[in-house]
């Protein structure tokens, strides 16, 4: 292999290599308000949170290829957003 190969080998590598670097997957946030307690400033801060994590998640869901990875990470999303949205409709009935 020529030196000049070898560098164009090098160079696509470390070009294409970051593509797949960034296929992490997000943590799930750790706590969510309980909705029957907490303060509106609690549950705007976890709103943030909360899509935040959606944003990295779908962002995860477009670059990861392994079905069995996507399907455990959609269902996550979903059991995380599901959890979400039960605090939020305790929150509203507290008045």
């Amino acid at each position: 292999m020529t030196k000049k190969v070898l560098f164009a080998a090098v160079v696509c590598a470390l070009v294409s290599a970051p593509g797949f670097a960034g296929c992490d997957k997000p943590s799930a946030p750790n706590a969510i308000p309980d909705g029957k307690s907490a303060a509106m400033d609690d549950m705007m801060a976890a709103k943030k949170v909360v899509d935040s994590f959606r944003k990295d998640m779908e962002e995860y869901l477009s670059c990861e290829k392994n079905t069995g990875k996507l399907e455990s990470a959609q269902a996550e999303l979903g059991r995380v957003a599901a959890r979400f949205n039960a605090e939020v409709r305790a929150f509203k009935a507290k008045g």
